[in-house]
């Protein structure tokens, strides 16, 4: 398609399928692979398979669908930043760090302290993620880092070898409330938004350009694009059908999978529909301002509809 990057989302614990599934992803040129972090029971630990998805390709960025550094049980920054570079070194290159403040519903929080770990408050979360970036991007730099914050203490640390992107991968944000989204808007390279319509993402865009230019990250004088190159994600699923009963079944499915109503207002976010109805859409998206859509495949870990869509998509 050329104006947007496609990328693919996974999550499972098969780790034979999702092998296949990063490879096959990989060779058909899709732009972007990720794969879960987190303590849920539908996931193996993130970064140990980030290793292994870093070997298993050639071409597309990888880097964690989210990951977090709101707490030093989570992941403290001076391991988030060996962990990267690790992964960077053996991509070659081609990581994302990719962050999340994390969501505000008890369930998230319960989820959490059921392992002991604590889950501050979101303006307390949105600190340490603050504080969490500026000490990875230091001890990428190969800088003696001395940090008394609210979330972290550093006396004299440092960290080598270096990755291989310099100064540094690309730091992502995972950001939908203002204040996170004031986050992403001082210190990210990336941003991304989840299950979101095309209209709704194009309010978030026009909030996340004042917010730029808020953070001194002005725009050019020339083309309106803001100065800092600050890719713009949107998190989605994806079916890929031939008919209007597909188109149900897989509707259902979607509502049965997140426990939905049938009209909840999330079913509008998700691409189902035969190729020229997926791409329709995609191409919403990429007017609303998207630089990058990170899909959810319904019928994962086949492969079939991953296939269907590069073809129609052109990606190779």
């Amino acid at each position: 398609m050329g104006v947007i990057a496609l990328g693919v989302q996974t999550w499972s614990t098969d780790v034979a399928a999702v092998e296949r599934f990063w490879r096959a992803a990989d060779a058909l040129g899709y732009a972007r692979i990720t794969y879960g972090d987190g303590l849920w029971d539908f996931t193996h630990d993130g970064w140990t398979m980030l290793g292994a998805l870093a070997v298993a390709t050639r071409r597309a960025r990888l880097g964690p669908a989210v990951t977090y550094a709101f707490d030093p049980a989570a992941h403290h920054p001076s391991w988030l930043a060996r962990r990267a570079v690790t992964v960077d070194h053996l991509s070659n290159g081609r990581l994302d760090l990719r962050l999340a403040v994390g969501a505000e519903d008890e369930a998230t929080r319960a989820a959490w302290e059921r392992h002991g770990i604590r889950y501050p408050t979101a303006a307390e979360r949105i600190v340490a993620l603050e504080e969490a970036v500026r000490i990875v991007r230091a001890l990428w730099r190969g800088e003696r880092v001395e940090v008394e914050g609210r979330a972290f203490t550093l006396r004299g640390a440092r960290l080598a070898p270096p990755p291989v992107q310099r100064p540094g991968p690309p730091v992502w944000i995972a950001a939908m409330k203002p204040r996170a989204l004031a986050l992403a808007a001082r210190c990210a390279e990336g941003w991304e938004a989840s299950y979101v319509t095309p209209a709704a993402f194009a309010a978030l865009c026009a909030s996340f350009d004042r917010l730029l230019v808020a953070a001194g990250r002005p725009r050019n004088a020339v083309g309106g694009r803001p100065e800092h190159d600050v890719r713009r994600s949107v998190e989605v699923d994806v079916a890929l059908v031939d008919s209007r009963a597909e188109v149900e079944t897989w509707r259902r499915r979607f509502c049965a999978q997140r426990g939905l109503a049938a009209g909840d207002p999330l079913l509008d976010t998700a691409l189902i529909g035969d190729v020229e109805t997926v791409l329709a859409r995609i191409g919403e998206y990429a007017a609303a301002g998207a630089t990058d859509l990170m899909l959810g495949f319904a019928d994962f870990p086949a492969t079939g509809m991953l296939e269907r869509l590069a073809r129609a998509a052109t990606l190779d």
